[in-house]
């Protein structure tokens, strides 16, 4: 009897002790948060002398421009070619393969990337969008970057009811960037719960402006990447919501101001072969070589991303070469690969610079990335990149995502459609305004010209 009483008390205990451990095991899961922010709306239809002086006054609300991008917005045509869907916060399925939903197509390329980076890391991803409105404001950036704040500690915290604590990485494309880094300013001003933590907060050819650079301090941002291209002319053409006269591509130390060391900017560079004429064979390519090594030998040739190469696919309408290099991906899916080999070469680094620039120098037709300091020879890194026949797989992975019919011309008429709407909106609305006026004015004119009758006063 004893000893039957033995083995029960025994079996609960060891019961226990197995659902400890599992409970235990389930709280230590790792979770990442992986939250696409984009960039503004075009502003090329709207570049009058009358939006000029609004941009520059950031008095853009209630405007045809405004309602133009609303419209723009609410179009699921121009979420077929990047990162984006309607406003607000949406989780991005990876199960759902149709043709336009891009959104899905980044996450998924995005995913695979990180799974051939880190093959042994166990995460359960999961990955967002976050739409704002596009407006090019500083002002209204930061009111978008409320929500943004609500949207992601309400997921995290969604999390945290389970026992784990995420990852959270934040992505923002040219202004979203610096939207995102209003984040920081929410949590100085706001009433919210401030325990939200970024770990990763990485920038993508983001206009770097003195409203919002300083926010890179904030504790909120615990690594942070300023990742930029020369060959992306946009970046740095943004005078009309800043101080400056123009944005910049880096962050740079002022007055108050200093770079911290959790901050890490990677100018991207992208070198292909110069193209055979007439089957010439081309000189061997050796990576030893300071010419080669530097690319500035004359058997290279630049072909850095631009501004839309860094975040849309290839088929959409404007400004993505049809020869870019790694068309019709966008650089943005790649991030993984290139912050990890990033990452290694400043642990390798005795003493890395951090305010001065690394250049990551991806040469795609060599199957490898070469990272060195900006003015110096010294941690030069060559590290792999992917062979032609994975890169081959992520193009054959857009097939299934690809719009029909997607053409510049949609592209014009979609945006007409919205200017035409927003037009014809705002005249309505203007026309009834200046009707109160006329009616107001009538009034006050009949007031004016009736005699004045002093009341009698009560004693």
């Amino acid at each position: 009897m004893d000893k039957m009483k033995y083995i029960l008390v025994f079996s609960i205990q060891f019961f226990l002790f197995n659902a400890g451990l599992a409970q235990k095991e389930e709280s230590a899961k790792k979770v990442r948060l992986t939250f696409f922010v984009h960039g503004i709306m075009s502003i090329k239809p709207h570049l009058s002398f009358a939006n000029f002086i609004r941009f520059m006054t950031d008095n853009v609300e209630n405007t045809v421009y405004s309602q133009t991008v609303q419209h723009m917005r609410d179009d699921e045509f121009f979420f077929k070619n990047q990162a984006m869907q309607e406003p607000g916060l949406h989780k991005i399925d990876l199960t759902r393969i149709e043709k336009g939903y891009a959104s899905g197509l980044v996450a998924r390329l995005f995913n695979e990337v990180e799974a051939l980076t880190y093959p042994s890391l166990d995460y359960e991803n999961h990955y967002y969008n976050f739409g704002w409105h596009g407006l090019l404001s500083a002002r209204i950036r930061y009111l978008e970057a409320i929500p943004l704040y609500k949207s992601i500690l309400t997921e995290v915290e969604q999390f945290r009811a389970q026992g784990i604590e995420p990852e959270v990485r934040l992505i923002g494309y040219s202004h979203g960037g610096n939207l995102c880094l209003n984040l920081g300013a929410v949590r100085q001003n706001e009433n919210f719960k401030n325990d939200l933590v970024i770990n990763e907060l990485i920038l993508l050819g983001v206009p770097i402006q003195c409203e919002t650079d300083f926010l890179v301090n904030d504790p909120i941002f615990k690594r942070v990447y300023q990742i930029y291209s020369r060959g992306d002319r946009i970046q740095k053409l943004d005078f009309f919501s800043t101080k400056r006269f123009f944005s910049r591509r880096v962050f740079k130390a002022r007055k108050y101001f200093n770079l911290p060391e959790k901050l890490t900017q990677v100018q991207i560079r992208m070198t292909r072969n110069v193209k055979s004429r007439c089957g010439k064979k081309l000189p061997h390519y050796n990576i030893n070589e300071i010419p080669i090594l530097s690319g500035k030998s004359s058997r290279l040739r630049d072909a850095s991303p631009g501004h839309i190469e860094l975040w849309f696919f290839g088929w959409t309408p404007s400004n993505y070469r049809p020869d870019f290099i790694i068309s019709p991906l966008p650089l943005v899916i790649f991030l993984p690969l290139l912050l990890k080999n990033l990452n290694e070469t400043l642990t390798r680094a005795q003493c890395p610079n951090h305010k001065k620039p690394i250049i990551i120098d991806i040469r795609p037709e060599h199957e490898h990335i070469i990272i060195k300091n900006q003015k110096s020879w010294k941690n030069v890194t060559i590290a792999e990149f992917f062979d032609q026949k994975t890169m081959d797989q992520f193009t054959k992975m857009t097939e299934p995502y690809k719009p029909d019919n997607y053409t510049l011309e949609d592209y014009e008429y979609h945006i007409e459609l919205a200017l035409d709407k927003a037009k014809t909106e705002y005249e309505k609305t203007h026309t009834c305004h200046k009707g109160r006026h006329r009616r107001r004015t009538k009034e006050h004119h009949t007031h004016k010209n009736k005699p004045f009758i002093k009341s009698a006063l009560v004693s």
